[in-house]
């Protein structure tokens, strides 16, 4: 009896595994068809979500290629936890851009606008969003951005030209990463979320505004503003908190109380960098009556936290020491000019130029060349340099910048000046002693 039993049990088994396989593979396949369910569920219930806030069937397709193909999805998650997209402002309130096509047309040649295209099959699609866009919703922000010296940063950096003569890959890495500000709005407001709390952070500014020709953000972060905003920086800007109720001010308390766009409040002096002239948006001088409104208006934002006693001192310190550097400034170029009167220079200096410049030539203005220059050129720029940490320094209550990293180093690069012209002297009269031309 036990043998049958045996080989029924033989016969069995197989049976037995192939119904637990079959069992198993079942399990799984509904576990695929339920994830599948699931999944699609899923998406379902995003696009809805997105039909009730408003997106367009457009913005829909944008989206949904954008996610299946893998492409900027981050972006994507930031412009959904955006006001753009509680608000039902979608990709193509921005992408579909006729105003770009204009700009483009009028202002043919222009790296920032031509240089970057679409791969999107979709060819009314731009990767780039201009300012004049954003303006057409925003319009009191947009008409406060143009009275703004941001709005002419493209517009400056060609007038320099000696810009021109840098290679145009580092031109494009070097100048036009801040200066296309004149075209777009996300230099603050980062793309795609749009954040005015980002906007607000000293880090927004730092970008641009840092480094040895204009350092704004290194004097601010370490001065006692910037030590106070430090000390407090974990949540110390809340989009439902009034900027007032800071303890220490922040870049846009001085330079947009209010929430104004034209960050030209509270600056007299400029607009390229760091002149130490009193001119305006256009490169006009600025008179009196113009300087005691300016200086009232920003005496106005000090008075919100010290006494108006103690901030008519502390500008009036600074107006001191920035008068200090402008006579540095003249003494300096007063030594360029005289080598040049002296035939000490390949070719004549021109102070100002509009066009691009050929050969050996130097530019007394702001910014300067730093290659192919001789060594007192060389000092010339370097000398700019601490003649804008000067007084900028003195304006942001920075003692360190305005001291031993301004004004030291401007007297030292004077004298290494006027060291450098009495050589280029002596050397020119002992070829002349000696019947050797010096060119």
């Amino acid at each position: 009896m036990t043998f049958p039993f045996r080989r029924l049990n033989k016969a069995i088994k197989p049976l037995v595994f192939a119904s637990f396989f079959a069992v198993l593979f079942w399990l799984m396949g509904c576990s695929t068809v339920q994830k599948n369910i699931i999944t699609t569920t899923t998406k379902e219930k995003a696009v809805s979500s997105r039909v009730e806030k408003g997106i367009t069937e457009e913005s829909l397709k944008c989206i949904t290629c954008h996610e299946e193909r893998g492409v900027t999805h981050g972006w994507i998650a930031d412009w959904e936890g955006s006001m753009h997209a509680r608000k039902g402002v979608g990709c193509e309130a921005c992408h579909i851009n006729l105003a770009l096509e204009a700009a483009v047309r009028e202002a043919a040649g222009l790296e920032y606008l031509s240089a970057e295209g679409s791969n999107c099959e979709d060819k009314r699609i731009h990767r780039q969003v201009i300012a004049d866009n954003c303006g057409k919703c925003h319009i009191k922000q947009y008409n406060e951005f143009m009275k703004s010296r941001h709005s002419i940063g493209w517009k400056r950096m060609l007038e320099c030209s000696q810009n021109l003569m840098l290679p145009k890959d580092v031109r494009t890495a070097k100048c036009a990463q801040c200066h296309n500000i004149q075209f777009k709005c996300d230099s603050c407001h980062t793309r795609h979320t749009f954040s005015t709390l980002e906007a607000k952070n000293p880090e927004a500014c730092g970008t641009c505004h840092m480094g040895s020709d204009h350092p704004h953000y290194e004097i601010y972060i370490s001065s006692k503003h910037g030590a106070v905003y430090t000390a407090i920086q974990s949540g110390i800007l809340k989009e439902s908190e009034s900027i007032h109720a800071l303890r220490a001010p922040v870049c846009i308390t001085c330079h947009m109380p209010q929430g104004t766009h034209d960050i030209s409040f509270g600056l007299a002096y400029g607009p390229v960098g760091g002149e130490p002239s009193y001119i305006d948006r256009s490169g006009n001088p600025v008179d009196e009556v113009e300087l005691v409104k300016r200086r009232d208006a920003m005496l106005s934002v000090c008075s919100a936290c010290h006494s108006p006693s103690f901030a008519k001192k502390t500008l009036a310190n600074a107006d001191a020491i920035h008068k200090d550097v402008e006579n540095v400034v003249k003494e300096a170029k007063d030594i360029v000019f005289g080598l040049e009167k002296e035939g000490l220079f390949v070719s004549p200096i021109s102070e100002t130029s509009s066009i691009r410049l050929l050969g050996h030539a130097l530019i007394l203005g702001n910014p300067q060349l730093y290659s192919g220059k001789s060594r007192v050129e060389r000092l010339f720029s370097k000398l700019t340099c601490s003649t804008a940490i000067t007084w900028k320094g003195a304006y942001h209550m920075n003692p360190d910048y305005a001291h031993l990293r301004g004004w030291a180093e401007l007297q030292m690069n004077l004298s290494d000046m006027k060291e450098e012209a009495r050589k280029l002297q002596e050397e020119a009269e002992l070829r002349r002693k000696m019947g050797i031309k010096l060119r």
